[in-house]
């Protein structure tokens, strides 16, 4: 991978000198790509979002099939197992192992939706150019390299509290000449909304590839056991959870509280575990807050941690209701973290609890009171009183 962190580092600024030669020689991988009977590709795939304060980053593996315009793309990361699939005719989005799955709109009939990382709406081909060639730096694979590096749109998106705009932003790509599959890219954009400015980085790197293997036509196509079309994919929820994780071990997590402070399930082993979904809107989580904060004033020095997850608020919205409201625990934004899929909750409150072991042991929602958490922290192995 040398090659390509020397290449993205000579990246300057974007002209639009060549900005017709880019589009041509875009059209030209394409028509490269389609001219193979198939290809795999799995790339590691890194976003991050910096701002004045701290930097987040997350990382995911992704792995695209293609076989004349039809693809499948998946992607696994602590977030979940998703994977699309277009079979010539209809795009469709579903989670592996669900039966459920999206059937997506597209724009344009016109236009053939592509994997993420050779889509290409987002892209001013106006404001392109071409970097150079360098040898790819392929394992067994004398190819020569191309780079460009295109102009982001700019894009607006209103938000409750005013708008999110990105200011600037560009696209370096590398391709393999020989065949026009992508090798590498890297995205950056520059973001401002009402909580303050932000830069936001996409990165992915090849980490394997074949092509002209004999295709599996299984791949195209939906799966036997996904058969229930919804406009969006369900949410777990305390059933789901007792059902499916009940006794075994907790999905792990890697998080930062509103305070910046990092919290993992690895490092809370020994102690018991509750944690608290909840919204400032709801009321159940409002008549729940006093008792939760009551159990850990109480047991927080007996090995008991709580972690308060507030799910899909702002952090001027939530640092509002606290001001109001103070909790002694800590709080996690899902809104600045990824979450497994498993705590990926739409139910409030729910609660989960983890004992010292990292096993789930109960999963409930509604408003408890404190001697009912207690019991459930209890029946985790909790020495209350």
């Amino acid at each position: 991978m040398r090659h390509y962190l020397i290449l993205f580092i000579t990246v300057g600024c974007i002209s639009s000198a060549m900005a017709g030669e880019v589009s041509q020689t875009w059209d030209e991988l394409h028509a490269k790509r389609q001219g193979l009977t198939s290809f795999h590709q799995t790339f590691e795939v890194t976003r991050s979002f910096k701002t004045a304060q701290k930097t987040q980053s997350s990382t995911w593996s992704t792995t695209i099939d293609f076989a004349r315009e039809r693809w499948r793309e998946r992607s696994v990361s602590g977030a979940g197992d998703h994977s699309r699939v277009f079979d010539g005719e209809e795009l469709y989005q579903f989670e592996e192992g669900s039966d459920e799955f999206i059937r997506v709109k597209r724009s344009s009939k016109e236009e053939l939706p592509q994997p993420g990382a050779y889509a290409t709406a987002d892209l001013d081909f106006r404001k392109g150019i071409e970097r150079g060639h360098s040898p790819c730096g392929l394992p067994n694979l004398d190819h020569e390299c191309i780079t460009l590096e295109i102009a982001i749109k700019p894009w607006v998106r209103n938000l409750t509290q005013g708008a999110r705009k990105m200011m600037g932003g560009s696209r370096v790509l590398i391709f393999d000449q020989v065949t026009g599959l992508l090798i590498a890219s890297r995205t950056v954009e520059n973001i401002d909304d009402p909580h303050g400015g932000y830069q936001q980085e996409v990165s992915y790197k090849l980490k394997r590839m074949s092509y002209n293997n004999p295709v599996d036509e299984t791949q195209f196509r939906l799966p036997a056991s996904v058969t229930k079309q919804v406009k969006e994919l369900s949410r777990w929820n305390a059933e789901k959870i007792r059902r499916q994780l009940g006794g075994k071990a907790a999905p792990e997590f890697a998080l930062t509280d509103l305070g910046g402070n990092p919290i993992t399930l690895g490092a809370l082993k020994g102690k018991t575990v509750l944690l608290d979904f909840w919204a400032t809107w709801c009321g159940p989580c409002r008549a729940d807050a006093p008792a939760i904060d009551k159990l850990y004033q109480k047991y927080h020095d007996k090995n008991l941690a709580v972690i308060g997850i507030s799910v899909d608020e702002e952090r001027p919205v939530v640092q509002k209701f606290l001001s109001e409201h103070p909790h002694k625990y800590p709080i996690v934004l899902t809104t600045e973290n990824e979450m497994p899929r498993a705590y990926q909750i739409g139910v409030f409150p729910t609660y989960v609890v983890i004992d010292t072991e990292g096993n789930v042991t109960a999963a409930t929602e509604g408003d408890k009171g404190f001697a009912e958490l207690r019991h459930l922290l209890k029946k985790a192995g909790l020495d209350t009183d």
